[in-house]
């Protein structure tokens, strides 16, 4: 056997053990069986003999001479096989370099590579070292070209708000790491050409093209932005809606929020060793869609992202930031309580694994590493050391917003809100960062400053946990006339939906009327951190413990803050509720 098809063996043999030890198959001892033995005849060139009477035979004990035609239990087994491959494939599987198969009519497995790694060590400190040349190229950073935003509606003021914009988003851009920006001289006025993009993207090695538009409405600017690629491709797109008042923070905001969203993860291509190909732009564009689904946008959502992403990752193996994105889509769908935590572990453990090993430095693999050890396994010490990690190697808001979230879970409010206020000036428009400042104000029973953040802007709010949160702060200070208002509003103005409908009725019940929390509590569909709201709000304490208790089990981030929200007062002298407060205390080391 030559030494690369020895190498081949050795990842296929680990990628067995690692099938055999999850948990779809540990109480499937005889499916392991059938694995196994197949494997090593088609290791040991005898695949063209596994038959079903062999199988059946050795794997099986079925006597010799019986009939397969009559006993179908190797043809059942082989289709169980093949469904949970598939499903191992899609959740814990999901980042395996080497994947075992079975076509359907054949019971020889097939070893799919995904990238090539029979060429790559097995050990991962080497794989560390090996630079993803699917995706960078020897090169001096990313050069972006940030064309002028257009104007248009055909007034002065929004044709300076277009101007200072693209002047902001170059400026700032430019200071970011491991970009390259065109001088402003090198840009046309009027450059929707697409043959002048083609051509300067080969002339001066541009792989990123910024642009956009800006149209007045009464009050407020619409801004749309769009990155493509040096094709001409869109690869990201979004849009901002700010107060045409001041006209210089908006334009600061828009463009820092673009820039922070914009950032490169591959800690090489930071440092300007290499350069993007075309692939590794396209791949940050659909990481960029994915993480705006994952900021606030449900479950829904996300698990459409997270199935696009992967779709595309398990293309482009090695593009780190990709990759923790979708780690922390299932991070996000577990916090939503849309997925269960192990599930989420059999995902998301081994791709921050991957990431790191691909690249120590990721800043975006750090964060993610943080989320699974954290709210995955309440490893609260490994989530301290990732995020040291994060927050040393970048300033991400991702690394800050995480931080104070852990923060919070500790009772340490000040802290957590620096924290969170850093990241959220890094992007002002993520709904996620902006609701977990509402919420930590809320645990730390800061209620006037709930208040007074939300207030200013209340008409244009929608952020549905904003609200939430700001509902709560008025009923706990005893301003009750503006809780039933702020339920009224609602009602009017934020889109319903069953998350929609448990807020309202949460509020309704903390007013003193129970019946709209009555009927949602009659669905089976709401979560135990649902049901523990909605039942400690009408006075059903018994009911509000015993979903606490399944929360408990099922590591819901609800029992983490359960020694500072001020909905469980009143069980505070409870003997289970004191436990299981005390057994989700958060102790975190900086």
């Amino acid at each position: 056997m030559s030494l690369a098809t020895e190498e081949k063996a050795q990842y296929i043999t680990e990628e067995l053990e690692r099938i055999a030890q999850n948990r779809l198959f540990t109480n499937s001892a005889r499916l392991v069986r059938f694995l196994r033995f197949a494997v090593d005849e088609a290791l040991n060139e005898r695949g063209h003999l596994l038959k079903e009477y062999l199988i059946g035979t050795k794997v099986y004990d079925r006597p010799h001479g019986y009939d397969p035609r009559i006993d179908s239990v190797v043809r059942v087994e082989a289709r169980r096989l093949r469904s949970k491959l598939k499903q191992y494939y899609e959740t814990a599987g999901v980042a395996s370099n080497f994947r075992i198969m079975f076509q359907t009519g054949s019971y020889a497995p097939t070893f799919v590579s995904i990238d090539n790694t029979d060429q790559v060590s097995r050990h991962p400190e080497s794989r560390s070292q090996q630079r993803p040349t699917d995706l960078y190229t020897d090169g001096e950073g990313t050069g972006v070209a940030v064309l002028p935003f257009r104007c248009v509606t055909t007034c002065a003021q929004t044709a300076e708000f277009a101007a200072g914009l693209t002047d902001e988003l170059a400026y700032l851009i430019s200071i970011s790491r491991g970009f390259r920006v065109l001088g402003h001289d090198a840009v046309p006025r009027a450059c929707n050409d697409a043959t002048w993009s083609t051509s300067i993207a080969r002339e001066r090695g541009i792989h990123v093209f910024l642009h956009g538009a800006v149209r007045r409405s009464r009050e407020r600017y619409r801004v749309t932005a769009e990155m493509h690629d040096s094709t001409g491709f869109v690869v990201w797109s979004t849009r901002f809606d700010v107060d045409a008042e001041n006209v210089e923070s908006e334009q600061e905001r828009i463009a820092t929020s673009i820039a922070a969203r914009l950032r490169l993860d591959y800690s090489p291509l930071r440092a300007m060793h290499v350069s993007p190909s075309r692939t590794a732009v396209r791949s940050l564009g659909l990481s960029m869609r994915g993480r705006q689904a994952i900021d606030g946008q449900g479950p829904a959502a996300i698990g459409d992202a997270i199935r696009l992403m992967t779709a595309s990752a398990v293309k482009v193996q090695t593009c780190t930031r990709l990759w923790s994105t979708i780690a922390d889509g299932h991070i996000e769908l577990f916090r939503l309580d849309a997925l269960e935590h192990e599930p989420a572990w059999d995902v998301g453990k081994p791709i921050v694994d991957r990431v790191l090993a691909l690249d120590p430095l990721s800043s975006e693999g750090h964060c993610a590493a943080a989320g699974v050890h954290g709210w995955l396994r309440w490893n609260w010490t490994k989530a301290s050391t990732h995020l040291r990690i994060a927050l040393g190697t970048a300033d991400i808001a991702r690394a800050h917003h995480l931080h104070g979230l852990l923060l919070s879970y500790d009772g340490r409010f000040e802290e957590a809100l620096g924290q969170l206020y850093q990241a959220y000036s890094l992007d002002s428009f993520s709904q996620s960062v902006k609701a977990d400042i509402a919420r930590t104000l809320f645990l730390a029973r800061k209620y006037d400053a709930l208040t007074a953040m939300v207030e200013s802007d209340l008409e244009r709010e929608s952020n549905l946990d904003v609200l939430r949160y700001l509902g709560l702060a008025y009923v706990f200070s005893g301003a009750l006339d503006k809780a039933e208002l702020l339920e009224t509003h609602i009602l009017n103005h934020v889109p319903g939906s069953e998350a929609h409908r448990i807020v309202t009725a949460e509020l309704a019940a903390w007013l003193g009327r129970p019946a709209d929390a009555t009927l949602v509590l009659k669905s089976q569909q709401i979560s135990c951190a649902a049901r523990a709201f909605l039942t400690v709000a009408i006075g059903d304490y018994p009911m509000s413990v015993a979903a606490l208790s399944l929360a408990r089990k099922k590591r819901s981030p609800i029992v983490l803050t359960l020694h500072f929200d001020a909905r469980f007062d009143n069980l505070r002298r409870n003997a289970t509720f004191d436990s299981i407060a005390n057994q989700a205390r958060v102790k975190f080391s900086d």
